[in-house]
């Protein structure tokens, strides 16, 4: 056999063993009657879980409520580990993610938040009514337009004022459970922002150049074996991780607005509020905690408050002694950044095989997002207490300089860019960034 067969028998074999080894050994296709078991199961235990008038300590309902959510929550955390998507790295990935987020906020849902915090959610509604505006006065803006508008046409901008009512009480009658039920399933729908943008204007463009270049340099670069993320020139590194954060911003933006167009004819009805998911435009974010904070989504910030914020503060409290009242911020960002980085780490645990080393980027990238938080946090306050001693006052009025946005938008970036290596580079060995470029 001669020197060129050999080399493509090596190359087809590497191929084949990089597409055969994304599922975790032993997982069979997702079937229909796995998909639709845990949300179903989970609805079920959501209707018992409001209070009964003149019931609300019966020991029959609490303990039919509590195995339909406990079996509800093994479904959830049970979808990941056996089963996979089989013409899909990515939706296999996706699944990773329900079934984590499933199975937590049942935990919350029906065990931490009633037992440890005596808190069963309340139904929260929104009014919008019309009010002048004064000028040369910002203020939080919202649009009277319907949400067609908002989200498919630039729209007519109009200044409202929005309020939000939370419910007294709890529903009664079995027909306003039902509604309750499946408002509260389906809540994962980011929180009460203002960012006005256009799928037309805004998306679709972002959406197509990201697209091109993560396809562009997947051919050129990365299609032919023995080429790994780590061969690519650091240029376009930076480049394909640039590329990868603007698809994924602009894709779940898409599809947030396209729910929101074809639920739009349920309103007011609750499920058919779907706010923006981003609390500000990208150019106008100046540190990496602001990015986390205000230029992301928050489809999983109640996970991560529960199980990673919480439990950091606590712990923070604890080593040091801190009373309840005082802030706990170190703890408060370690805890977010590590929940984050355990639960998308398991996801691409799921589609590399379940191998942990190749799964370890995702893990890197967000527990170097949190160490720079923390940094950047140590900076400003040494920066601010030189500039105070300069000027010779106590508050924080003045001290702004002209370039502090320009070094903050620098840096912030600069850091997503050089974490997010780690993200991609994941991505490229489970075979995600050839599936994103259709290749």
């Amino acid at each position: 056999m001669d020197e060129d067969a050999c080399v493509l028998i090596r190359v087809n074999c590497q191929q084949k063993d990089e597409e055969s080894r994304w599922p975790i050994p032993g997982t069979v296709p997702l079937t229909p009657q796995a998909a639709v078991l845990p949300p179903l199961i989970y609805y079920f235990a959501l209707l018992l879980l409001p209070p009964f008038p003149g019931h609300a300590n019966n020991a029959l309902i609490t303990v039919i409520r509590s195995i339909l959510a406990a079996f509800s929550g093994f479904l959830f955390f049970r979808l990941p580990m056996a089963y996979h998507v089989p013409f899909s790295v990515g939706l296999t990935y996706q699944l990773a993610l329900v079934g984590l987020y499933g199975g937590f906020r049942v935990l919350d849902a029906f065990f931490i938040s009633p037992y440890l915090f005596h808190h069963i959610p309340r139904r929260v509604k929104y009014h919008h009514e019309p009010r002048s505006e004064t000028p040369g006065v910002w203020r939080n803006r919202a649009l009277s337009n319907s949400y067609f508008d908002l989200h498919f046409l630039q729209p007519r901008e109009a200044a409202i004022t929005e309020t939000a009512t939370t419910d007294k009480g709890y529903p009664e009658s079995w027909k306003d459970r039902a509604a309750w039920a499946l408002e509260l399933e389906l809540s994962m729908r980011g929180a009460g922002f203002t960012w006005i943008h256009s799928i037309i204007l805004h998306v679709l463009p972002t959406l197509g150049l990201s697209f091109a270049t993560i396809r562009y340099i997947y051919a050129r670069h990365l299609q032919s074996p023995p080429a790994t993320f780590d061969s690519l020139p650091f240029p376009t590194q930076l480049a394909l991780t640039a590329a990868l954060g603007a698809f994924l911003m602009t894709a779940f933006s898409l599809g947030h607005s396209l729910f929101a167009i074809l639920l739009s004819p349920l309103s007011p009805s609750p499920l058919s509020y779907f706010p923006p998911l981003y609390t500000t435009r990208v150019y106008a974010v100046t540190s990496v905690r602001s990015f986390w904070s205000y230029g992301w989504h928050r489809l999983f910030s109640r996970l991560f408050l529960v199980y990673g914020v919480w439990p950091g503060e606590w712990l923070e409290r604890r080593l040091t002694g801190k009373a309840q009242a005082q802030p706990a911020d170190v703890g408060k960002v370690v805890g977010g950044f590590v929940s984050s980085a355990l639960v998308h780490s398991f996801a691409a645990w799921t589609v590399v095989g379940a191998q942990v080393r190749d799964a370890s980027g995702e893990a890197e990238f967000f527990v170097g997002c949190g160490i720079a938080v923390v940094v950047e946090e140590v900076v400003k306050m040494v920066v601010l207490r030189q500039r105070r001693r300069k000027k010779g006052e106590n508050g924080n009025e003045g001290l702004e300089r002209w370039y502090d946005g320009i070094v903050g938008r620098v840096w912030w970036i600069s850091v997503l860019l050089y974490n997010g290596r780690h993200f991609a580079r994941g991505w490229v060995k489970a075979g995600l960034v050839r599936e994103m470029a259709a290749l």
